[in-house]
């Protein structure tokens, strides 16, 4: 009978007790792949989001607010600025690309989005293709035609030509909502996934925010009384894209924000509570840690009879010493199999939950780091076993086999 098999025969031999501790190593080794998955996907997804929009400008206030609204369609939309003062920036020579948002009405709790054409141009790289593509239908072209976004489509169930009517506000109201009854959209395209928060919006022309916007009675606005939520602005070069940054941060009229500023802080954020998150990890870790020890020298000290018969047949010490530490390393190898299992379905659900909220895609995959986690793991239940080794190794066969 071999070593392994002996180990083995051991552990089963106590299939409960076995039990618990790979249980309570795989829970330990589990929470710590979720926070470390969860977090590097949930980074991964803010920054593809956020790839096609370079520097936004809106009016003054929180540059956190500005981002939000625009790029994750989140939180409420700031005050506008002025038409004049958006041309001014279309204009402007130094300037390849301006797209204006007009933010302010929702669909069923989804935001519509006054844009131009030119919004579903966006590259990530200028080499890269648009961003947004289309599935079925075309781009507006007339005022009150819509492009649906992703997940708009797919859980309203609106399809080319049909119909939607518009409630006020940027979130779904409880109470009974007419909104522009008297200027509904007709819905002519529909964007292909780009799983990020765009998926969420409902695009419509500059043109149908503002005249839904006018108020009966009163004489069609000139252009330039309307205004823009904020607007994404493309310098041609980075002297360029800086010099405007400070002159308009400067100036009183509005602000502008790189969304990488704002993701960064975001990401601080997170790492200080993901930091929390992964000392509870490791003080799991450590107690599963423990259990293994705990285990395996109790289980030595009930098997101390055994073991001086093993050597009183001819069993060496060091044969000894290996049948406990290979008990000590199937525990853990099981345990960081059920940890690795558990944690990656964890992470399935928790993302497709994350997802869901803020369409934000958080990736799952195994990376080094995970790999270093259960290679981590893996020798700590190594060195877990050295303790009850040791007390194997030192078992006096003569008292023990002796004992009744």
């Amino acid at each position: 009978m071999s070593l392994l098999h002996m180990a083995w025969r051991n552990l089963m031999n106590r299939r409960v007790q076995t039990l618990i501790t790979v249980i309570v190593v795989g829970i330990g080794v589990a929470m710590t792949l979720s926070i470390m998955m969860l977090s590097a996907g949930i980074k991964q997804g803010i920054v593809k989001a956020s790839e096609p929009f370079g520097m936004i400008v809106g009016s003054k206030g929180s540059a956190n607010q500005l981002v939000f609204n625009t790029i994750f369609l989140m939180d409420n939309p700031l005050a506008n600025i002025s038409l004049d003062y958006y041309h001014t920036l279309e204009n402007d020579p130094r300037v390849t690309q301006a797209v204006p948002f007009a933010l302010g009405d929702n669909y069923k709790g989804f935001r519509l989005v006054g844009t131009t054409p030119s919004f579903f141009a966006l590259k990530g790289k200028p080499s890269d293709p648009p961003y947004f593509q289309l599935t079925d239908g075309q781009l507006f072209d007339k005022p009150f035609e819509a492009v649906l976004g992703a997940k708009v489509a797919k859980e309203t169930g609106l399809k080319v030509g049909d119909r939607l009517v518009s409630g006020h506000g940027v979130a779904k109201s409880l109470q009974h909502d007419e909104g522009h009854k008297d200027h509904p959209y007709t819905v002519v395209g529909i964007l292909h996934s780009v799983s990020a928060p765009s998926d969420q919006g409902i695009y419509v022309s500059m043109d149908s925010y503002w005249i839904s916007h006018e108020h009966p009675g009163e004489q069609k606005h000139e252009e330039d009384e309307h205004g823009v939520t904020a607007a994404l602005v493309k310098p041609r070069s980075y002297v360029d894209l800086m010099k405007m940054y400070q002159e308009i941060n400067q100036g009183k009229e509005a602000q502008a924000v790189f969304p990488g500023q704002v993701i960064a802080k975001i990401f601080d954020m997170m790492g200080s509570g993901e930091q929390i998150l992964k000392y509870i990890s490791y003080v799991v870790l450590g107690m599963a840690g423990l259990t293994v020890v705990l285990a395996l020298y109790g289980s030595t000290v009930e098997r101390r009879r055994t073991v001086a018969i093993l050597r009183a047949i001819g069993a060496s010490r060091s044969a000894v010493v290996t049948i406990v530490l290979l008990e000590s390393v199937l525990v853990v190898v099981f345990g960081c199999v059920l940890g690795t299992a558990l944690g990656g379905g964890l992470t399935l659900l928790l993302s497709d939950y994350i997802g869901s909220q803020i369409s934000v895609t958080v990736a799952v995959a195994y990376s080094w780091d995970v790999a270093a986690v259960i290679g981590g793991v893996a020798l700590l239940g190594m060195v877990a076993g050295i303790l009850p080794a040791v007390s194997a190794y030192r078992t006096e066969t003569a008292r023990y086999l002796h004992t009744a």
